[in-house]
C-alpha cells in the first residue's frame, strides 16, 4: 500500500543586506501573521543567518504547507509569491513548485 504524501513548496527569501536579527525576525513574524496563518498555511522553517555579520543577508527559508496536513495548493502557493514580491525588505525569493512532502532535498 502506497502512502499518500501531502504536496508542500519550498521558499527562500533573501532579506536586505545588513538587516538586524531583530527586523529580520519581525518580517518573519508579519510573514506568519499576515500571510501564512490566516490563510491556513504553515512555514516548516524560519531565519537563517544574520546581517549583523559582515557581508551576508538574512534569510527566512523552510517548507511551506497547509496547517491541517492537506495539500498545499497552486493558489496558496501564489499568494505567499505575492506577498514576498510586496514586502520591501525582501530582495530576492523563490516559492517552488509544489511536490510531495519529503521529495525536496
Amino acid at each position: 500500500m502506497t502512502v499518500r504524501k501531502e504536496l508542500v513548496s519550498q521558499l527562500n527569501a533573501t532579506l536586505t543586506l545588513g538587516l538586524d536579527t531583530k527586523e529580520a525576525e519581525r518580517v518573519l513574524r508579519e510573514l506568519q501573521d499576515a500571510m501564512l496563518m490566516p490563510n491556513g498555511l504553515f512555514l516548516s522553517g524560519g531565519l537563517a543567518g544574520s546581517g549583523e555579520e559582515s557581508g551576508f543577508c538574512p534569510e527566512i527559508a523552510g517548507f511551506v504547507t497547509r496547517a491541517n496536513g492537506s495539500d498545499l495548493s497552486e493558489r496558496d502557493r501564489m499568494k505567499v509569491e505575492l506577498w514576498l514580491a510586496i514586502t520591501p525588505q525582501v530582495v530576492e525569493f523563490s516559492v517552488g513548485p509544489l511536490r510531495p512532502v519529503g521529495s525536496l532535498g
